[in-house]
């Protein structure tokens, strides 16, 4: 079930656009940044979202609130296209990492499930004011937590 978006609002389309691109270019960095060393990576991955959160929470409940509308009308074309150049980017670097033997063989969907989805969750409950923390204070045991979890689903493919 998608995320109901009263339409007379008008779409930041722009902005959430944006958003997201500069989110995909940094973490595309942090693959180059880290290309010798995935769990260093994957640590800085969770800390960034997070980070990014804290930085600008009214663009992070933007991002949240208009992303799918955005996807499925006047950005669909732009987002696609910069989806793709970050999901090459993104399975390049597990490839790499694997077939370097430095990370266990895993999918781009499971690496993703256990690198953001714990993270957008505690990004959600900060934004709505259930965490008496920062979200980066969390971020050493949850990057810990994501490179356990990808070691233990590891040839997940």
């Amino acid at each position: 079930m998608g995320i109901l978006v009263d339409m007379s609002d008008e779409l930041p389309v722009e902005e959430v656009l944006s958003a997201l691109e500069e989110y995909q270019r940094r973490t595309i960095g942090l693959y180059r940044e880290h290309a010798e060393d995935p769990e260093a990576c994957v640590k800085a991955m969770v800390r960034l979202h997070l980070a990014w959160t804290e930085e600008s929470p009214d663009r992070a409940r933007m991002v949240a609130r208009y992303r799918n509308p955005v996807q499925a009308g006047p950005g669909r074309e732009r987002l696609t296209e910069s989806n793709q150049a970050y999901f090459r980017e993104s399975k390049e670097w597990i490839r790499n990492a694997t077939e370097s033997g430095r990370m266990p063989s895993i999918s781009f969907n499971v690496l993703h499930a256990l690198v953001f989805a714990p993270t957008q969750e505690l990004a959600k409950h900060w934004l709505g004011g259930r965490l008496k923390k920062e979200p980066t204070e969390y971020a050493a045991a949850m990057g810990a937590a994501a490179w356990a979890g990808i070691l233990a689903a590891g040839d997940s493919r």
